[in-house]
């Protein structure tokens, strides 16, 4: 398996496993908010697939964002955190199919070569700094999947089960 299909399997796993930890919610699960101030399950998923247009897709293929305004004003870093009632878990999976299927075409047309090109890390955190493209989307990778976590935190605090049993 070549390094630019393992990215893009990346991407899709990312898009599965929000459809697996969010698999059995309800309106009200992916509305609540806990009192320790994590935010929304919707607002989550919705905040990920925003990073991942954003990063993944414009910053890093070059790409222009696939998602309007409406989901940067909603789910962007310090937006309130709760998941707003303009939104489905419908809407965010067929937005996630969108920037998959964007991310994809750029990765079918380069070589692992690619990766090994800089990127402009300005507004990224400090630890993102010189690093290459490959790296980068380790990087973001680990961003996404560490927000899925918080999900399943958010899960057990409604009393449902983290993985399926």
């Amino acid at each position: 398996m070549n390094t630019l299909y393992f990215i893009k399997t990346l991407c899709y796993a990312l898009e599965n496993q929000m459809k697996f930890v969010t698999r059995d919610l309800d309106e009200e699960d992916l509305r609540w908010r806990p009192e320790i101030g994590s935010p929304a399950i919707g607002w989550i998923v919705g905040h990920i697939l925003v990073n991942h247009d954003s990063i993944a897709n414009h910053r890093f293929c070059g790409n222009s964002i696939a998602l309007s305004d409406e989901y940067m004003t909603a789910f962007w870093m310090n937006t309130e955190g709760s998941f707003p009632e303009s939104f489905t878990l419908e809407d965010l999976f067929s937005k996630f199919k969108l920037v998959n299927g964007e991310i994809a075409k750029v990765l079918d047309s380069k070589t692992d070569d690619w990766l090994e090109e800089s990127y402009d890390t300005t507004g990224f955190p400090p630890n993102w700094a010189n690093k290459n493209i490959g790296k980068a989307f380790i990087l973001h990778f680990n961003h996404e999947f560490t927000h899925s976590g918080q999900i399943l935190e958010v899960r057990r605090m409604r009393g449902r089960d983290a993985w399926g049993f």
